[in-house]
């Protein structure tokens, strides 16, 4: 009896064992729970801007000193006593008008005395005409006195020339300068009475590198800045100079700058800039380019995506870079936020131009 009811529970436990085996089976073959899918990273915030063609100029620049179109210092080719100045500092005069008269007392009087024996041959010789018709005068004593007609004459004009060495004009239309001398003063050769500028319009004379020779042409247009007036002023090239300078390896190069309000004045700074180009192209940012060694790339928006692209780079102006080739117009570039993209990277674009 001991032994059948060992063998029950003997069955009973095997069958109890296999029962937790097969349970343990079936959950070992079933697959895991899935584990809660993560959310995807939000779009990375960037400003784009739809690329366009503008005109693109390439530019030379230097540094010029503005003269004036005509300038010089009035002053005597002899030495004598002002006598009297008809202008007023800074007025405005014209070719041939009287600046300056000298003491010519002197000169006057020798010319009243030169005009008398003029008259005096001229009579003579009337008188000598009349009787060499009749031929009751020599033909030798006729002769004589139409000589000394010819030496009074000169003598005139020899002492008018004396009167206009102290009678000083205005060589051109101008504006004077300041006086520096007054009536009475002794004056002597070359000593500065004031000075007469054409402001009309004015020479404004640069230097230019020799490698840009072929860049130069007369009638070419320049801009000219004055950082005094806060200003531009237009021009063009009205000379070139024949030589190079050996040492600078330079080119002297003159522009004329109407100046018919007479804002301009000689001695004036200028900063010069000379367009040697112009052509259509694509400008860029420079803030929106990225350089490996003598690569450059940028980023593009492409459906929603970033996109890195190669480009090759023209010239520079401040704040933007020329692209000349590897872009198009019409392309949206990421100019801002370019800091972390990658490849393929969703983007969102927000302010954009």
């Amino acid at each position: 009896m001991f032994g059948a009811n060992y063998s029950h529970s003997f069955r009973s436990i095997l069958s109890y064992s296999s029962v937790c085996l097969l349970s343990l089976s079936i959950l070992a073959c079933q697959p895991a729970p899935e584990a809660a899918a993560p959310k995807g990273r939000p779009p990375t915030p960037v400003k784009v801007q739809t690329l366009k063609t503008e005109l693109i100029q390439t530019r030379l620049q230097a540094l010029g000193s503005l003269l004036a179109r005509e300038s010089v210092d009035i002053s005597s080719s002899v030495t004598e006593k002002i006598q009297s100045l008809h202008f007023d500092d800074g007025q405005t005069v014209k070719s041939g008008d009287l600046l300056v008269t000298l003491e010519q007392a002197e000169e006057a009087a020798q010319l009243k005395s030169a005009r008398a024996d003029l008259a005096e041959h001229e009579r003579e010789l009337q008188r000598l005409k009349g009787l060499l018709a009749k031929q009751s005068a020599a033909q030798t004593e006729y002769d004589q006195r139409q000589t000394s007609k010819l030496r009074a004459e000169s003598k005139i004009a020899e002492i008018s020339a004396l009167l206009n060495e102290r009678s000083i004009r205005a060589p051109f239309s101008g504006v004077v300068g300041l006086r520096e001398l007054s009536p009475g003063a002794l004056l002597s050769p070359g000593t500065r009475i004031t000075s007469l500028d054409d402001l009309s319009v004015m020479r404004l004379d640069f230097y230019i590198p020799s490698l840009n020779l072929k860049a130069l042409a007369l009638g070419q247009e320049i801009i000219a800045r004055s950082d005094a007036l806060n200003e531009d002023f237009s021009g063009h090239i009205s000379a070139i100079d024949s030589r190079i300078d050996p040492i600078k390896r330079s080119l002297k190069v003159r522009a004329l700058i109407p100046n018919a309000d007479g804002h301009l004045k000689p001695g004036m700074l200028m900063q010069v800039v000379l367009i040697t180009s112009e052509r259509e192209g694509i400008l860029i940012p420079e803030s929106a380019l990225l350089s490996e060694q003598l690569h450059h790339y940028v980023w593009l928006l492409s459906d929603g995506k970033a996109e890195q692209r190669q480009v090759e780079l023209g010239v520079r102006k401040p704040g933007f870079v020329e692209i000349r080739s590897g872009l198009s117009a019409g392309e949206q570039l990421i100019y801002e936020g370019i800091g972390n993209l990658q490849a393929g990277m969703a983007v969102a674009p927000q302010g954009n131009k």
